[in-house]
């Protein structure tokens, strides 16, 4: 596992592979999620080339809120439970996210502290990208960094959405 994950706590995920021996393998993972659905083959394969497939166990804590950010995930298979803390230091379940979606892009993009906790609900297999080897996709392959930040944004943009409209729902009633 890098250092980068390890330092994150992940150290409790498997790691399935990475890199070429694995590129087939993880290529046909994400190929079938809904988050890189409309990317084309090659683009699927230049993916693939910079993400790192892990399975992990319930209960298993792939990051804290207020923990610095340094990756997304995608869920292959499985889910993954969102905790938010709320006014009395407990945590409040916001989300779950199943497979085929997406969490912790804003990472990608800003590095900032965590917004909310993501803890995994069921055995679950991951494709993980992290903030370097983003850095690296934007480089060397920019035009699908550009479909990647693309999709980010879009889901930043409808996630805020929902919750404005929750916010109005709530100051309403």
């Amino acid at each position: 596992m890098s250092a980068d994950l390890s330092s994150r706590g992940l150290w409790a995920l498997e790691l399935l592979g990475s890199g070429a021996p694995f590129q087939a393998e993880l290529r046909d993972l994400l190929a079938g999620s809904r988050a890189f659905a409309d990317l084309e083959g090659h683009e699927i394969a230049q993916l693939a080339r910079y993400m790192q497939a892990y399975r992990g166990a319930p209960h298993t804590v792939l990051f804290q809120e207020g923990e610095n950010g340094s990756f997304m995930c995608v869920v292959i298979e499985g889910a993954a439970e969102i905790f938010k803390q709320d006014s009395d230091a407990g945590n409040k379940r916001i989300s779950e996210i199943g497979a085929g979606k997406t969490v912790g892009e804003m990472a990608l993009i800003d590095g900032e502290p965590r917004s909310a906790t993501c803890m995994l609900s069921r055995p679950t297999t991951l494709a993980i990208l992290t903030r370097d080897d983003f850095r690296r996709i934007l480089h060397e392959h920019p035009a699908l960094g550009v479909k990647i930040l693309m999709k980010i944004v879009t889901l930043t943009s409808r996630r805020l959405r929902l919750v404005s409209g929750q916010l109005v729902d709530y100051l309403e009633g």
